[in-house]
């Protein structure tokens, strides 16, 4: 299996991530945007964040071993750099094992966090907003 770094590019609607799969890659955003939502069970959309250029995606699962727990479509035009599951594992064994578990710790921590928030039903409202605003945007560009 190549384990190089690959450039991949979205068009706007493109999933980069879907919920309820595995994770084989951590991508850091070099241009565009991307909505991170979760479906309800009764097929409702719930906003969770936006991820802009200089931001990464995809960490949660990776670090946790777990199916990714949210989707990630692309806005507007993305561009992105994925880095195989398999290279970050590499980095991982060379880095201290405290700074893993520590690591691996917050992003537990971060999953209780949104797991207790959904099942509260709290939502975000200036995320909705900002959310419906770069949508808006995205749909006037020709």
């Amino acid at each position: 299996m190549d384990t190089s770094n690959h450039n991949i590019s979205l068009l706007p609607g493109e999933f980069m991530i879907r919920e309820k799969t595995a994770c084989d890659a951590l991508y850091i955003i070099k241009e565009g945007q991307l909505e991170v939502f979760r479906t309800s069970s009764s097929g409702e959309k719930i906003p969770l964040g936006l991820i802009s250029s200089g931001q990464y995606v995809g960490e949660t699962a990776l670090l946790s071993g777990k199916m990714h727990s949210s989707n990630v479509v692309a806005l507007s035009k993305v561009v992105a750099i994925r880095l195989p599951k398999e290279s970050i594992e590499i980095q991982l064994k060379q880095a201290p094992v405290w700074l893993v578990g520590m690591t691996k710790g917050l992003i537990q921590r971060l999953s209780n966090i949104n797991e207790i928030m959904r099942k509260n039903g709290w939502v975000d409202e200036s995320l909705s907003t900002s959310l419906k605003a770069v949508e808006d945007k995205f749909k006037k560009v020709p």
